[in-house]
């Protein structure tokens, strides 16, 4: 019998030994993915592979089932998931089966990450906090940033070409909107979480990270993103307002006001992203003149979001299916003349048309849903941190299709799930 007891307690604490390797191994694997998300796709790519076989090879999946029924908030994460779900119904009345499935492959991380967080052991996060994640991030962004100043440099020293230092010619490493993007909620990151620890640093600290939002301005000016740059002022706008409407945060204005004012600086300072912002707001304010081979990237951005709309009109309940989206606006551009964007085979530039165009009214009311409902949540428990992530990715769907490439629906998918799983509860 006491044979029998030690085999028992033996293989209890073998089986105890795996589930905590397994932990583990999740804790180097998100963290490595916070630094991943800005570097590159692939490497991204690469450890959400390893994430999902650390998942499978774990089993217990009834433990994982029970985690779901025991708790409100992994059962409102899986909400997270229809989206992707009415993008498998689209595939129903789509006759491009080919680029459906390319489709519904590079919109997998819809499907994953709200399963991940909402099955795996609490253990996990008790020790992982989301700080940890953060810091790792944030040193993505700090090293992808000095990457594209290093290559810049480089090609400046065998050309001469000053220009290498602005746009696409800056960003190698994702499209400059995205890049900005990124860069712009590490700032959010920046800020909030040194106010949150503000009796934690040194006077020579805080030096450090009035630095690093300098830096990152610098950065996002130079990407010459004109939604990048327009993301930013509102977030610093928005933190000021916040902090002046709390009584016992209104000195906390003064980072993001003096922060704003040195972006329109540096935009005032370097010509040639003044000239780009300069020729994005004639375009707009000339709108209804915009011609169709318009090659500035805003008339561009009008002209196919022209064309997504003029489809949505012949298919305004259910699209045109998952996998018949770059078709029919190929189509629609040859038959407007839009020669540009049908050389370039352009998306919607506008996740919202995106989404509208494929899979209908349901799929783009439930793309709002799942940006104002956690939004407003996030604004009332006072989680900033969440709040000002939904406002950017919220910002910048009105000029990208962030759910076309695998950059823009990784970032959205995890942090998303991260953040609505530690999101205060009162």
């Amino acid at each position: 019998m006491r044979e029998n007891r030690g085999n028992r307690f033996s293989w209890l604490q073998l089986w105890d030994w795996i589930a905590l390797f397994h932990r583990v191994v999740y804790i180097l694997l998100f963290l490595a993915l916070g630094f991943a998300i800005p570097i590159k796709n692939r490497m991204a790519t690469w450890v959400i592979g390893f994430i999902v076989i650390n998942w499978a090879v774990e089993l217990r999946l009834w433990a994982k089932l029970k985690r779901i029924l025991q708790e409100t908030r992994r059962q409102q994460l899986l909400l997270f998931t229809i989206i992707y779900l009415v993008y498998l119904l689209g595939l129903l009345y789509t006759s491009n089966k080919e680029y459906a499935q390319f489709d519904i492959t590079v919109k997998l991380s819809l499907l994953v990450f709200p399963l991940l967080f909402a099955t795996i052991d609490g253990r996990v996060f008790s020790f992982l906090r989301s700080n940890y994640i953060f810091l790792t991030y944030i040193a993505g962004c700090l090293t992808a940033s000095v990457a594209c100043l290093v290559n810049a440099y480089l090609g400046y020293l065998e050309t001469g070409d000053s220009s290498l230092f602005f746009y696409m010619a800056l960003s190698f490493l994702h499209h400059s909107g995205y890049l900005a993007m990124f860069i712009n909620f590490a700032i959010v990151l920046v800020v909030y979480l040194t106010f949150n620890h503000f009796q934690r640093f040194k006077r020579w600290h805080l030096g450090l990270i009035t630095l690093l939002l300098i830096f990152f301005n610098l950065m996002v000016v130079l990407l010459s993103s004109k939604m990048g740059i327009l993301s930013l002022l509102v977030i610093y706008l928005m933190m000021a307002l916040i902090f002046l409407f709390s009584k016992a945060n209104r000195n906390k204005a003064i980072l993001p006001l003096t922060m704003m004012a040195t972006v329109i600086l540096l935009m005032v300072s370097l010509p040639q992203t003044m000239e780009r912002v300069e020729r994005g707001t004639a375009v707009v304010e000339n709108m209804n003149s915009v011609k169709a081979d318009a090659e500035e990237s805003t008339g561009e951005r009008i002209l196919v979001w022209r064309s997504a709309w003029n489809i949505i009109q012949q298919h305004p309940l259910i699209g045109v299916g998952t996998g018949d989206v770059k078709d029919a606006l190929l189509e629609e551009y040859s038959s407007k003349g839009i020669k540009y964007a049908f050389s370039r085979n352009l998306d919607a530039h506008n996740q919202y048309l995106q989404t509208y165009l494929s899979v209908g009214l349901a799929g783009f009311l439930l793309l709002v849903a799942m940006l104002v409902w956690p939004a407003m949540i996030a604004f009332i428990r006072k989680d900033y941190i969440y709040f000002f992530f939904l406002l950017l990715f919220g910002m910048n769907l009105l000029t990208e299709s962030m759910f076309e490439n695998q950059a823009g629906v990784v970032f959205y998918a995890f942090f998303n799930a991260l953040l609505f799983f530690y999101m205060p509860k009162r």
